[in-house]
């Protein structure tokens, strides 16, 4: 009896020791090497810039290794993309629905949501990195390393006149939205990445 009292004491001691020496060590909510990091990144990342007909993404990743810190930041930038671009379809199928009073039509809809899902998957693949800045930089280790800012951008007129080419295709839902603000946004779009282009 008289070992399970110190059994139990020695564990109660253990413990405040241990709740005494975690308190002791504060979180630094503001360390030096995130405020030179953000410091060092470069205008374009903090200040993303707008291109007209374009979505542009930025995003930054580290590695040991430089190649795969710019894949990293690139896939990045890419799942955001998709993400933004997700989010304005949603939208769409919305703004569908109530411009053509077609609420009732699953069907339609469904058909619409199926046509701009399959344009936006191939073209979400059209993007590419325009600008690129690397750094070498130490971790908190003290070893060296790479941090790779990247700028993607993705070209929303190429994707505007693929879905509008396909959903001519499709005479139901051409028919269905022709007559909507919607369809003269996407033509003017479209009229832009042309004059682009020079097509």
């Amino acid at each position: 009896m008289f070992f399970n009292i110190i059994g139990k004491n020695l564990c109660l001691f253990m413990l405040l020791f241990f709740i005494f020496e975690c308190a002791k060590n504060k979180t630094d909510l503001n360390p030096a090497a995130s405020k030179s990091i953000i410091k060092g990144a470069p205008d374009w990342y903090l200040n993303t810039p707008t291109k007209e007909g374009f979505k542009l993404v930025s995003s930054s990743a580290t590695s040991q290794d430089m190649q795969v810190a710019i894949n990293k930041a690139s896939l990045d930038a890419a799942n955001t993309l998709a993400s933004m671009v997700r989010s304005e379809m949603n939208a769409l199928v919305k703004r569908v629905r109530e411009e053509t009073g077609q609420e009732d039509d699953s069907d339609l809809l469904d058909r619409f949501s199926q046509v701009q899902e399959q344009v936006v998957a191939t073209t979400l693949e059209d993007w590419k990195v325009s600008i690129k800045d690397i750094y070498r930089e130490k971790n908190s280790k003290g070893n060296n390393i790479f941090r790779a800012y990247v700028l993607i951008e993705w070209d929303e007129g190429a994707a505007q006149k693929r879905l509008l080419d396909r959903i001519k295709s499709e005479k139901e839902i051409y028919e269905a939205i022709r007559a909507s603000e919607l369809y003269e946004e996407m033509e003017d779009k479209v009229e832009k990445y042309r004059e682009r282009y020079n097509y």
